[in-house]
């Protein structure tokens, strides 16, 4: 196991004072950094323990904005009234979360700031145009989560900063969205791929609004704007999503690892979105 000091302060004040002293990074649900202490990858020799900071714990809604604390677990966003009904997307992926122990330990917070091209929140995250909140004893910024995510372990966030909460929009229907994960066993399993996609449907029946986001097939969890383009305009049919999965080709770059070859990841990248896009179809009221 890595050494290192460890610091638990009371506030969030307190916190970003140590972070700016010390050099040190955030811990909370323990569920990335520790394995990464034990492989002797952690960089930084301070810990500053956040946990307790009920501050950063919370799930609200002011006018039109949905924000969650970036210490709340997945086990309390399943559990969330609010987000059952605004945000079904996200809870499909907290679903998928690791095992039952994972879930109530593990921060939504920590999955973005781990940074993961495989993290099962940040697709959704992606197609609910989410917004990053960070704070430290300099100020506060707000970034789109798709600016905050670099590459594989990598953010925009800063040492001395705390990541706070995470907000996006309310949404308008009808509107339809969908989570598909493949992975090589049904628990504790990392994504070979995944995907979110949201809809809506306007009065005529067509899309409006569509947003597809991919995992494990990129640098970062990303965005299909060439799918999203096919999409919108058009009327949900088999043959308007088969022209969408392979329009998000131009939108991703898989590797091969042990998990799975490029090729096959680009395969099911096809075959998930097609039936994310029926689901989400389904779900908004289209007939396809």
């Amino acid at each position: 196991m890595q050494e290192f000091d460890f610091a638990s302060p009371k506030t969030l004040d307190a916190a970003c004072q140590l972070l700016a002293q010390t050099g040190g990074r955030v811990v909370a649900g323990g569920t990335d950094v520790i394995p990464r202490l034990q492989r002797h990858m952690f960089p930084a020799t301070t810990l500053v323990d956040i946990s307790r900071l009920d501050a950063l714990r919370f799930i609200t809604t002011e006018d039109n904005e949905i924000r969650i604390g970036a210490l709340t677990t997945y086990a309390e966003m399943l559990e969330s009234p609010l987000l059952q009904e605004e945000a079904p997307v996200l809870l499909e992926a907290a679903r998928t979360v690791g095992c039952p122990q994972t879930r109530y330990r593990g921060t939504l917070g920590g999955n973005i700031a781990n940074a993961s091209p495989a993290g099962d929140t940040l697709p959704p995250l992606l197609v609910l145009n989410a917004e990053v909140k960070l704070v430290s004893a300099a100020g506060e910024r707000v970034l789109p989560l798709s600016e905050v995510l670099l590459g594989p372990g990598q953010t925009a966030i800063r040492p001395d900063e705390v990541l706070h909460s995470v907000a996006f929009q309310r949404l308008e229907g009808p509107y339809g969205s969908a989570f598909f994960k493949l992975g090589k066993r049904k628990g504790m399993n990392i994504a070979v791929v995944s995907v979110a996609v949201l809809m809506r449907l306007v009065a005529d029946g067509t899309i409006a609004g569509a947003r597809v986001a991919f995992g494990s097939v990129a640098p970062t969890a990303v965005r299909s704007k060439h799918a999203e383009a096919v999409l919108n305009g058009e009327r949900p049919t088999a043959e308007v999503f088969e022209r969408a999965a392979r329009a998000a080709l131009a939108d991703i770059s898989p590797i091969s690892d042990v998990r799975s070859t490029a090729a096959y990841r680009r395969h099911a990248s096809m075959t998930l979105l097609r039936r994310a896009l029926e689901t989400a179809a389904a779900r908004a009221g289209g007939i396809l």
